[in-house]
């Protein structure tokens, strides 16, 4: 499950960690965080953003960044700032202009 936190703190909530950019985790953590009252909170005023197609209740939706449509799959990249994650997220995707995102992302992150 991708949870984009578009705030400038990591935030912890019944053990899960979600540090600022895109996040993947798993459905138990999906569930446990979001199910939190302050992150519900976060949620509400749109620090913490679950990718359309997500439903909170459920916690069934988006999982990679292939489920979503190439304009919200490019702003989660450009807000991700671990090298490490943006290659992860290469994996499996096959979008040129997603690709371009990333491979940009990781340019900047280098500073080259």
């Amino acid at each position: 499950m991708l949870v984009h936190n578009q705030g400038n703190y990591t935030r912890i909530a019944n053990g899960v960690k979600v540090i600022p950019g895109t996040n993947t985790l798993t459905e138990a953590e999906y569930k446990a965080f979001v199910n939190h009252p302050i992150i519900e909170g976060l949620i509400n005023t749109g620090e913490i953003v679950i990718p359309e197609g997500q439903a909170i209740a459920s916690a069934e939706g988006v999982s990679s960044l292939k489920e979503l449509n190439a304009d919200d799959a490019i702003k989660l990249v450009k807000d991700t700032y671990s090298i490490e994650y943006l290659t992860e997220l290469k994996i499996g995707e096959d979008r040129k202009t997603v690709l371009a995102a990333i491979d940009a992302q990781m340019v900047e992150l280098q500073g080259n």
